[in-house]
């Protein structure tokens, strides 16, 4: 498969990997002298710590302080103004952090009452980063702000991505004092994954926000924004490589009642009642394995995704992963295609997501010292999208049933680290099936560099017939190329992308929204970093190219652009795109056309929290017209806080694309308020309304004209002690009209009661 890569295809890759090694030969190092190490106090086996928040146990009187703290934001590498102080102990089966925050100004801290994982930059908080392996490649992170309200997740230096998916079993508590605010935190043993009687020891890093006028950073070690990840710089934690980890088992028991009612003009209204037991079963036979199964998963306290314009869009769009069963170590199963860093329209080599209603699932991970790894495997009832990829857009086809099989593995080298997947679907009643599989690997040379490249291989029976079924069909082979390289210095941060897709690549289990192209993507950018109030400015010049395998073009783009950051989070960014390329589908004219793009937002006050908006003006794409028109896309979005104990947070966007006569020929819209009532850190009510709306008119280039809107209400109850027992009471209603069938309607109601054992 290798030699169906063209010759300028390896050419660009060479040129990727040779420029980015004499970079990082000729860079300097600029790392600061890591911190001390620090020795946790152990408990006594006959203690016990009064976990209030408030740091107020005689045990903490004696515990040793780590104070020395360095300022990220505004600017770095300066002492941090404020003090922070951090304390750690454990016992046989947790850890625990005692934080105290001094604040000169304690009336201008920001503390309000929020939902989980729902804490960010807006607000005061302290984040914890655990990594009990040593690494330096992933940590588990614990954001809590001063209302004890938590965030959590995992965070991959290879990909530098903050997943807030996970929820752990983590406890903590705040107290708002005088003089500032303490926070604890307690970490089981139970929720980490660490090989045992490693030689490495554990790291920590804590960070804390200030939002004030002037937005604050601080953290515990002494390291730069130019940093490779946040994982860079970490203090060592002495004496924890032989904590003692018990056989464990834990049953999470669910059971959900619901009433299904659709109708629609024409059709009998349907009334379906259901009882559906669930059981999660976790299993962790020593520290660094745990075994997860789950039968007849339930996910009807997930929320509602976020609406995306759709309706111009060429390719598809992907989302979160939300469902609890696959965020168990889903660190693990990230990997460098996910490229939208810089450019990409957003590969993945596992896409849970595709898994669409799994009836069970069992799943082994393992973390060793210097190796992860994990084996999945799912029943999917299908239902769903399955995604086929073309070099001009995505096709949707019905997904049937399957067997899914996946495995992730990735082993640690001094700086290097080395992995490879593979995933396999068999499509039931002999529709086929689709196997993919190839290595991958992440080379950090130095503090600044950083190199990544994955290949992947594709083989693909399940083929779909004339009427969009599939049908297994005689093998078609594919492969997928990704590498890239960059680098973080005081004042340039220049990149390289390339990336290469074959006609025949599938990948089933994976999000692969384009085949059949190549494309380059070069960025250069130009920092300044300034002691005052508008802190950071900078300018760069984005360029991609991305070409059909046989040299026709899909699109081009050069990109110029300038961007400011500066009080209350405030951060602006304009482009002038002077000459953007575009071809919609095959045999189709090469648009040519300009426009300018802004992005704006800003934390401005306590009620008024976040704002945020997007703006593109000029000329776009009609992609189901194929022409181009003047055009609008506005996005805007906020998070009030209007009352202590509530919630609101708007979304708006809208696509406007004129036609021939000056009229509007697509007029896209989605609208979403979502709400939040909490009346106790354990109860609360959500509730969401989103409209999604399309208009076309007729009279070009035969298209008819069309009216669609589709409007989804919810909202949830939730009870909830900790992330396994919890109960909801919810209700769901969605109205489609213009579509097919005519005037649809659906609702559903529902109890869920889920607690762990």
């Amino acid at each position: 498969m290798i030699s169906t890569l063209s010759k300028t295809a390896a050419w660009i890759i060479a040129c990727v990997f040779f420029a980015a090694g004499a970079c990082c030969v000729a860079g300097n190092s600029h790392a600061a002298a890591r911190s001390a190490p620090y020795a946790p106090t152990a408990l006594a086996s006959n203690s016990h710590l009064q976990f209030t928040g408030k740091l107020d146990d005689p045990i903490w009187q004696s515990v040793p302080l780590h104070d020395a703290f360095w300022q990220t934001a505004p600017t770095d590498g300066k002492p941090a103004p404020e003090r922070t102080t951090v304390q750690i102990v454990f016992d046989e089966k947790a850890i625990y952090f005692g934080i105290r925050a001094y604040d000169n100004i304690p009336s201008e801290i920001r503390a309000p009452l929020v939902r989980r994982d729902s804490v960010f930059d807006d607000q005061d908080y302290i984040n914890v980063f655990l990594d009990p392996v040593g690494a330096q490649k992933s940590a588990l992170f614990v954001r809590v702000n001063p209302r004890g309200v938590i965030a959590d997740g995992m965070y991959t230096a290879d990909t530098d991505n903050l997943d807030f998916s996970p929820d752990f079993e983590i406890d903590a508590k705040a107290s708002l004092q005088k003089d500032g605010y303490t926070i604890e935190i307690r970490i089981p043993f139970s929720v980490l994954r660490f090989p045992e009687n490693g030689s490495k020891p554990w790291n920590f890093q804590v960070t804390r926000s200030m939002p004030r006028a002037q937005h604050q950073m601080f953290v515990s070690a002494p390291q730069m924004r130019t940093s490779s990840s946040l994982l860079a710089e970490m203090t060592a934690l002495t004496g924890l490589n032989t904590v003692p980890i018990d056989s464990a088992w834990s049953l999470r028991p669910s059971l959900t009642v619901r009433q299904n009612r659709e109708s629609a003009d024409g059709q009998a209204r349907a009334i379906k009642n259901k009882i559906d037991p669930g059981l999660d079963i976790k299993w962790r036979p020593n520290a660094a394995w745990v075994i997860d199964a789950t039968l007849r998963p339930d996910f009807s306290q997930v929320e509602l995704d976020v609406p995306q314009l759709t309706s111009n869009a060429q390719f598809a769009i992907s989302l979160p992963e939300k469902r609890p069963f696959f965020l168990e170590s889903s660190d693990i199963l990230e990997s460098p295609a996910r490229s939208q860093e810089q450019g990409g329209i957003g590969n993945y080599a596992v896409y849970t997501r595709s898994i669409t209603s799994p009836s069970w699932g069992l799943r082994a991970s393992n973390r060793s010292e210097d190796t992860e790894a994990m084996l999945l495997t799912v029943h999917d009832q299908g239902g769903g999208s399955l995604l086929i990829p073309g070099a001009y857009g995505s096709r949707y086809l019905t997904q049937p049933a399957s067997e899914v099989q996946m495995a992730r593995a990735r082993t640690y080298v001094d700086t290097l680290s080395v992995g490879g997947m593979a995933s396999h679907r068999s499509y039931q009643n002999g529709a086929g099936m689709n196997t993919v599989l190839g290595p991958d690997l992440v080379w950090r040379p130095n503090d600044r560099d950083r190199i990544r490249g994955q290949v992947l291989f594709s083989s693909t029976s399940a083929i779909a017939d004339a009427s969009g079924n599939l049908q297994a069909k005689t093998n078609q082979s594919g492969s997928y190329i990704f590498a890239d390289w960059i680098r973080k210095a005081d004042d340039w941060e220049p990149s390289l992308t390339f990336e290469q897709v074959s006609d025949k690549y599938r990948n089933d289990t994976g999000f692969v929204p384009q085949a059949s192209y190549r494309q380059i993507t070069g960025q250069i950018l130009r920092k300044w970093q300034r002691d005052s109030d508008w802190h950071d400015m900078g300018a760069y010049l984005w360029v991609t190219d991305s070409q059909t395998l046989d040299g026709i073009t899909i699109s081009r783009i050069l990109d110029p652009g300038v961007f400011i950051a500066g009080p209350r989070n405030t951060n602006f960014n304009l482009e002038f795109h002077p000459s953007i390329a575009q071809r919609v589908k095959p045999g189709g004219q090469l648009h040519s056309f300009s426009q300018w793009f802004m992005t704006m937002d800003a934390n401005p006050f306590d009620w008024l929290n976040h704002i945020g908006a997007k703006l593109t003006l000029g000329e776009q794409v009609d992609i189901e017209n194929d022409r181009v028109g003047r055009g609008t896309s506005l996005e805007l979005s906020a998070k009030m806080r209007l009352f202590d104990r509530v919630e609101i947070e708007p979304h708006f966007a809208k696509t406007a694309i004129q036609g021939t006569d000056g009229q509007t020929a697509l007029n896209d819209k989605i609208a979403r308020i979502l709400g939040v009532m909490h009346f106790s850190a354990q109860d609360a009510v959500r509730s969401i309304f989103q409209r999604q709306s399309t208009e076309r008119n007729a009279g070009i280039n035969g298209v008819p004209a069309s009216s669609s809107h589709y409007d989804t209400y919810s909202m949830i109850f939730s009870h909830k002690t900790s992330a396994a027992n919890v109960w909801y009471l919810g209700v769901t209603k969605a109205h489609g009209q213009g579509a097919i069938p005519a005037n649809a309607r659906s609702s559903e109601m529902f109890f869920k009661l889920q607690f762990g054992i």
